[in-house]
């Protein structure tokens, strides 16, 4: 029974998936050889048995047959003993086997051990970049996002300059015009003054507006503020063109030269009083006489504050001596554009 056992072991341990080819065909080979010798014993048992049967018999036949009963005693102890023999090496095999069995249990626990650890580090690091890749998700949904928020804000800022470009666009086309109209004025106001430039009369474009600069000599006598004859008349021919201007805006300033003037105890007490007096004479003149609306026309007196040379010389101070009348386009357009 116990033989069987064991053959029923070796044969458990062959079909399971623990033991290796070569370490199953070994077992194989021992389970074989030991099936051999335990067929054989069989086979000696049953030649046994018969015998024991025919010493039986014997024995009931003849009592002389004792003799030849003892000698297959005899020889049934040597085939015990030789069959006790070969348990033990059945029973080493096993023992031996049994140890192999446990020793692949020990290292497929280990393995075992190993294999859960690397798992539970795979997991760990599966789990890792999956965060990982969340996160990437994420900023990469909140970049798309400020990615639109940016071509939103582009295309504003694209419509608008476009906006802006066009605004600009009517902007120098009114200072282009307006550039033409001041050179016009000038052109025009310089044929209708011609007759006056030898006597202190000058027509200039400065800051986009026009400067009719007329010297003392042209209009005041000296420390005096009544128009003469002569100023008279470029002031009336001056309005004419004016008149023909109703877009033009005039400012009239009064300009003196650095020597203090000498007061007598009249309306002028200094040449700041002069250069006012002068401008509003000369503002009165062009719109009594020369019939301008006086909404158009605005008079200021600068003194000797805004020098055109050096007073250290009589030249100088000649042509500091004037009364400049500055003529500006209307600007409507101009500053709507600039509102908007």
């Amino acid at each position: 029974m116990r033989i069987k056992y064991i053959l029923f072991f070796i044969a458990a341990i062959g079909i399971t998936s623990c033991v290796s080819q070569r370490k199953f065909t070994d077992l194989k080979k021992d389970y074989d050889d030991l099936h051999k010798q335990n067929a054989n014993c069989n086979k000696r048992s049953n030649e046994l048995q018969d015998s024991l049967d025919e010493a039986h018999r014997t024995m009931r036949l003849q009592a002389a047959a004792i003799g030849e009963l003892n000698q297959d005693s005899s020889m049934m102890g040597t085939s015990n003993r030789k069959l006790n023999s070969l348990y033990k090496q059945v029973n080493d095999a096993y023992e031996k086997l049994l140890g192999k069995v446990k020793e692949l249990e020990s290292q497929n626990n280990l393995r075992s051990q190993e294999l859960s650890s690397e798992l539970v580090d795979a997991q760990k690091q599966l789990k890792e970049r999956e965060a990982d890749l969340e996160q990437r998700t994420q900023n990469l949904r909140q970049k798309d996002a400020d990615m639109q928020d940016l071509k939103t804000k582009l295309n504003a800022m694209q419509a608008d300059l476009v906006a802006r470009q066009k605004k600009v666009h009517e902007l120098e086309q009114v200072l282009n015009q307006k550039d033409s109209v001041v050179k016009a004025l000038k052109a025009t106001i310089s044929d209708a003054l011609v007759g006056f430039k030898d006597q202190g009369l000058t027509v200039t474009v400065k800051n986009g507006k026009v400067y009719v600069s007329m010297e003392d000599k042209l209009l005041f006598q000296s420390g005096k503020y009544t128009i003469n004859t002569n100023g008279k008349d470029a002031l009336l021919k001056l309005a004419q063109v004016l008149n023909q201007k109703s877009d033009v805006n005039v400012m009239v300033e009064g300009h003196t030269d650095n020597v203090p003037y000498k007061s007598n105890g009249g309306v002028i007490k200094d040449n700041l009083d002069l250069s006012v007096l002068r401008a509003t004479e000369v503002a009165r003149i062009l719109t009594v006489d020369g019939k301008i609306d006086g909404s158009r026309i605005v008079s200021a007196g600068r003194g000797d504050t805004q020098p055109l040379m050096d007073n250290s010389t009589s030249e100088g101070r000649a042509k500091n001596r004037r009364t400049e009348i500055i003529l500006t386009p209307k600007l409507s357009e101009l500053f709507k554009i600039l509102g908007e």
